[in-house]
């Protein structure tokens, strides 16, 4: 679970921090730096198992389009990333090995260099610091917000060195120092004089750093759904994957595999029968969402049941429809589990069913949150709208500035020393509770319902 984000000189970032709650909403108008921030994510995610440049080639625009541009000036040569998280209580490999994570709470550090190579103005992306941090107990404000039953279940604590570092060697030369956990702090370096890649993307077991891949696979976690109604209508062959892409693809098999890891004598189609009764309250007219076989072809397909009309594939069903399954298959399935960023949930959906279709979502993401067992698998959603509506379908904020959604917006920012920038920022949304004067900050930097009312105006009527 990703719980605070900082970035600087990423596309529209300067100096931008945010605490993350498992459920978040994220409203602002179009080009606010709401995709930017996704993409963010996207791009550590990637870093963790990539080449620098292959990260890089994944994202919009070019290398360098992804460094800030001031307004005057050139691009800056440098981003930088932290991200605290918390993580499981234990990590498997792809051979199997699992490794006990004694220590939930890190923090990583990354920052990457663009420098000129060879002729012509090329341009390579290069690591040049690296870290991660243990986040101690009497510092851990973010798990300090969460209840006590939260606490005690979630997070794990052990003193000790931080797993990895960038410092310099007996010649000056920079290095990442490993330190091998239950080894007296034994270090592993590497050179970090020309690093194509993070040495997370490196790691390959979990025995030897157990604490650095659990981070890593935690990153790679983290998963941007890009819906394609193309992709969610395709059927699926019986050999193709069976676990949900980026793009909506292989859904079928997806709740194929869901069905058979939770089915019973009393409930022979499993989970299938929550979706739909969760989709049923979203999408008007709906009754069940079905799995149809085709044994002779070895496809299947998702087949959507109506009152008023017969079954019909998902090859005709609205993408609404479709977008609805596949979020929903997303947050119900344990290997899917982590941290998920979604774009405009309200398409397709009914304005007066958007209410519902929120609380389901965050119901979701709390069953894990709150569930007594140590080893249930945690879920995280930001959704991103330029929709106020969807304000409207979060439950009332009781307390001064809403903790599950903030305001985004871009702004003309001025420093000593710096080419001036266009940056995206946050502000918190004014809860129900009144403020005060010792609130005079607060008010300051927080959106008021009268903004949010003129930016739900302005919305309508489409400027």
């Amino acid at each position: 679970m990703l719980t605070r984000i900082e970035i600087d000189g990423f596309k529209s970032f300067r100096r931008f921090s945010l605490d993350i709650p498992p459920f978040l909403v994220i409203i602002g108008r179009n080009a606010a730096g709401k995709s930017n921030l996704f993409d963010a994510v996207q791009f550590l995610s990637r870093l963790a198992g990539d080449p620098v440049l292959e990260a890089a080639q994944h994202m919009r625009g070019d290398v360098a389009d992804l460094f800030h541009r001031p307004t005057e000036g050139p691009p800056v040569d440098e981003m930088s990333f932290a991200a605290e998280v918390l993580l499981g209580r234990s990590v498997t490999d792809a051979f199997g090995d699992t490794a006990e994570v004694n220590h939930s709470r890190l923090r990583y550090e990354l920052t990457i260099q663009l420098r000129a190579t060879g002729h012509g103005g090329t341009q390579r992306p290069y690591v040049v610091q690296e870290a991660v941090r243990r986040i101690r107990r009497a510092d851990d404000t973010w798990m300090q917000s969460r209840t006590p039953d939260q606490r005690k279940r979630l997070a794990t604590y052990r003193s000790g060195a931080d797993p990895l570092e960038t410092e310099e060697d007996d010649a000056g030369r920079p290095v990442f120092s490993i330190r091998q956990q239950g080894n007296q702090g034994r270090k592993r370096r590497l050179p970090a004089t020309s690093a194509t890649a993070t040495v997370l993307s490196s790691l390959t077991t979990a025995t030897d750093f157990p604490l650095l891949y659990a981070l890593k696979r935690e990153l790679q976690s983290w998963r941007l759904l890009h819906l394609d109604p193309s992709a969610l209508r395709a059927p699926d062959s019986y050999d193709d994957p069976d676990s949900l892409s980026a793009n909506g693809g292989h859904l079928a098999n997806t709740l194929r595999r869901l069905v058979d890891e939770t089915a019973t004598s009393d409930r022979p189609e499993g989970f299938l029968n929550d979706l739909s009764a969760d989709l049923a309250a979203v999408i008007p007219g709906v009754i069940r969402v079905r799995l149809s076989e085709d044994e002779a072809r070895r496809q299947r397909q998702i087949m959507v049941l109506t009152r008023d009309e017969a079954p019909f594939s998902a090859r005709v069903a609205s993408d609404g429809t479709l977008r609805a399954i596949a979020l929903l298959a997303a947050l119900y399935d344990p290997r899917g589990a982590g941290l998920i960023c979604f774009e405009e949930p309200e398409n397709g959906i009914f304005p007066q069913r958007l209410a519902q279709f929120v609380r389901y979502l965050r119901n979701l993401v709390d069953r894990a949150l709150n569930t007594p067992s140590d080893g249930a698998a945690l879920t995280q959603l930001i959704l991103s709208s330029h929709s106020p509506a969807i304000l409207r379908a979060l439950d009332p904020a009781q307390a001064k500035k809403r903790p599950d959604a903030v305001f985004m917006d871009v702004v003309s920012r001025v420093q000593r020393g710096h080419a001036p920038s266009r940056v995206s920022r946050w502000r918190a949304i004014a809860g129900a509770q009144q403020l005060t004067l010792d609130d005079a900050l607060d008010v300051a930097t927080m959106v008021s319902p009268s903004e949010i009312a003129e930016f739900e105006v302005q919305a309508e009527l489409g400027t």
